[in-house]
């Protein structure tokens, strides 16, 4: 006799009638999950699986990095085994250490942290930090997983409560609550021969650092271009880290941008970052091959995924990570 599939939520333990999918079961037991379309394309039903096989059915049309992390849709989803299941707004909290506090800037602090229990995250994601008193915001990481301590790169914002705290009070010792990584800015294995742009405004090369190590590591055989833009030139960190990595590897050349003033140190461009982008783009032989990751301020994200779509790369190959700053007014959860 075959033994019936079980879906696991929390507390709650439901079976899964012939012919239904995982939402259909789930909203049949009480469960709220958010839900518009019920054919894959909406996305409103994205959960978390912890435990079990999921049909290739259900993660269809998701990134690598949601595959690899279970995310899969509820609508699509008829699974031939139980299942333990997650909301996707159902945060799991893990307890850090501060272990070290590093100014690499006169506004930019590296945070090196290290969780209580291991963490599974791909370059290029970010996810929320929150205080004992709650004030949480988010941040991208700078690390990759081979390493023990998950890295941060915070910009001091003077009206901004939780990086004034990181940058001004945080030190060795600090407990920090960490939420489940998310974002999608982040390497595919199956892109091992496509050009690479990376573009990183001011704390945007933080997850582009993460990427780049990550696309290396992998064996990346393509041409790496990374741009760091920044809005003076003390805006520009970790030069020496970045230019020692492109002497170590052929393919990888960097750009530093001076984006406001003169570019009075040597190995500084002055140049507009967004025409600076789409005009190597717009250079290259196959404007359509290259996998493009912008990163830092929201507008200047904005006004790149323009100007690179225009210059011939497909919506689908820009991944970005606009930084969208928390009004000072509103101690919300919010990203920083």
């Amino acid at each position: 006799m075959t033994k019936p599939i079980q879906l696991r939520i929390g507390e709650l333990e439901l079976p899964l009638n012939p012919g239904e999918s995982v939402l259909d079961a789930l909203l049949r037991g009480g469960v709220e999950v958010p839900h518009a379309c019920r054919s894959g394309v909406c996305g409103s039903c994205t959960m978390v699986c912890t435990s079990g096989e999921l049909p290739e059915q259900a993660q269809a049309g998701l990134r690598e990095v949601e595959r690899e992390q279970g995310l899969f849709l509820a609508c699509q989803c008829h699974p031939r085994t139980s299942l333990e299941l997650e909301r996707l707004g159902d945060d799991a909290a893990t307890a850090a250490e501060v272990v070290e506090h590093t100014w690499l800037s006169d506004s930019v602090v590296r945070l090196r942290l290290r969780p209580r229990a291991p963490l599974t995250y791909a370059p290029g994601q970010y996810l929320p930090l929150a205080r004992a008193d709650g004030l949480t915001r988010s941040y991208s990481l700078a690390s990759v997983p081979s390493e023990d301590l998950l890295e941060f790169h915070v910009r001091r914002v003077p009206d901004g409560r939780m990086s004034r705290w990181l940058c001004d009070e945080v030190g060795p010792g600090t407990q920090l609550t960490l939420m489940r990584p998310r974002g999608s800015c982040c390497y595919p294995s199956n892109e091992l021969d496509a050009p690479l742009l990376l573009v990183g405004v001011g704390t945007g090369l933080a997850p582009l650092w993460g990427v780049v190590r990550e696309a290396l590591a992998r064996g990346h055989r393509g041409p790496i271009t990374l741009i760091q833009a920044g809005a003076r030139p003390a805006s520009l960190y970790m030069r020496d880290e970045l230019q020692a990595l492109a002497q170590a590897h052929a393919q990888l050349r960097v750009h530093a941008l001076v984006l406001d003033g003169a570019a009075t140190e040597p190995g500084l461009e002055q140049a507009n970052v967004v025409s600076f982008a789409s005009q190597l783009i717009e250079a290259s032989e196959t404007p359509a091959a290259w996998l493009s990751f912008v990163c830092g301020d929201a507008e200047i994200v904005k006004a790149l995924r323009l100007e690179l779509f225009l210059a011939g790369v497909g919506s689908r190959r820009i991944l970005a990570d606009a930084f969208v700053m928390t009004p000072p007014s509103d101690p919300s959860q919010a990203c920083a």
